[in-house]
């Protein structure tokens, strides 16, 4: 992750429950965010935007901020579809998570000034939760 993303930085590293939680800045197009990663082996990473805080459009027909897995006061990005087995712990962070939490942010962007959702995927729920990897 340092080699590839010099502005993330390992806040905690916990080798007993093998997790991780690292904090760098991103600009994908027009806006800095901070941003949160955090992984724990064998479940999904989860990334958080710490600021600035996102902005919600109420009366959107996509919801007021599309594309992010509950609770609502604490979103995570929905960056891919467990459903389709897209994200894999064989995987790393750097190579996956991170550019896939820039495209969403740029879709987001666009969202902002458009009001569509231009990223594709299906929109998150709850299935998120109930969907578990499975280690080959």
């Amino acid at each position: 992750m340092k080699a590839t993303w010099p502005q993330f930085a390992a806040r905690r590293v916990d080798r007993r429950a093998q997790s991780a939680r690292w904090v760098g800045s991103v600009r994908p197009q027009y806006s800095n965010y901070a941003l949160e990663i955090r992984y724990g082996l064998g479940s999904f990473p989860e990334v958080r935007v710490l600021s600035p805080e996102l902005v919600r459009l109420s009366g959107n027909s996509e919801g007021q901020l599309p594309h992010v897995y509950p609770p609502a006061e604490d979103p995570t990005l929905c960056l891919f579809d467990p459903r389709e087995r897209e994200w894999s712990s064989a995987m790393t962070i750097a190579s996956t998570t991170v550019p896939w939490a820039l495209d969403w942010l740029a879709c987001y962007e666009l969202w902002l000034m458009t009001g569509r959702w231009t990223g594709g995927g299906r929109h998150a729920g709850s299935e998120f939760a109930e969907v578990t990897e499975t280690t080959p």
